[in-house]
C-alpha cells in the first residue's frame, strides 16, 4: 500500500522541491474494487486529471512517474497522450517476457499485447528517465535496459550498482532526477 512510499514522497518534497501525488489502482492498499489493467488504466488517467484539476495545470504537464508495476501503467498512459517527462524505476520489456522469465511453463497464458511496454514506449516522444538495479531478481536489467534501447530520446539511463528490486534509488540518480526535471520544456504557457 501507499504507506510503505511514505519516506519517498517526503524526500521528493523536501529535498527534490516537487510536488507528488500517489494513489492506489483499484482492489490495492485501501482502495475498493477488484484489480484489472484495465482498470488500472482508468484509475492512472483520472488519477492524471485530478493532480492536473488540483495543481491547476493541463494534463499534458504532469511528469508521470512509475516503479516496477507503476511503470507499465505510467508508460501506456504516457503512449496515450504524452506527459511533459516520464520516469521509470526497475521496469520490464512487458509482462509476457517476466512470465517466461519466472514462470517459463505457464508464460503462454499471458498475451503478448497485455501490457507491453516495449510496444508503448516506441509510441512516446518526449523526455525520458529510467533506472535500474543490476543485480534485479525481480526484473532482469536486462529487460529493462532492452526497454530504455526502444524509447525515443531525449533519454536518459541510470544503471544502480549492486541493486535489488526493491533496493532505494543511488545518490546519482537522484541527482539525474533533479537535472532531469530542471531540463524538462517549459509548458507554453509559462
Amino acid at each position: 500500500n501507499l504507506g510503505d512510499r511514505r519516506f519517498l514522497l517526503e524526500s521528493l518534497q523536501s529535498e527534490h522541491r516537487l510536488s507528488v501525488f500517489i494513489f492506489d489502482y483499484r482492489g490495492y492498499g485501501r482502495s475498493e474494487g477488484i484489480p484489472s489493467v484495465k482498470g488500472a488504466l482508468l484509475d492512472a488517467a483520472a488519477a492524471r486529471e485530478q493532480l492536473a484539476r488540483l495543481a491547476g495545470v493541463d494534463t499534458a504537464d504532469v511528469v508521470l512517474m512509475g516503479r516496477s508495476l507503476g511503470r507499465a501503467i505510467a508508460i501506456q498512459r504516457a503512449a496515450a497522450k504524452a506527459p511533459r517527462g516520464l520516469i521509470v524505476e526497475s521496469t520490464s520489456s512487458s509482462l509476457k517476457e517476466i512470465a517466461a522469465y519466472h514462470y517459463p511453463a505457464l508464460a503462454w497464458l499471458v498475451p503478448a499485447g497485455k501490457l507491453n511496454s516495449l510496444a508503448a514506449i516506441k509510441r512516446y516522444e518526449g523526455p525520458y528517465l529510467q533506472s535500474h538495479g543490476t543485480a534485479d531478481t525481480l526484473i532482469p536489467f536486462a529487460s529493462g535496459k532492452k526497454l530504455f534501447d526502444a524509447a525515443n530520446g531525449p533519454k536518459r539511463f541510470i544503471r544502480i550498482p549492486r541493486a535489488n528490486h526493491n533496493d532505494p534509488q543511488s545518490p546519482s540518480y537522484y541527482r539525474a532526477l533533479d537535472r532531469f526535471i530542471k531540463g524538462l520544456p517549459k509548458p507554453p504557457h509559462e
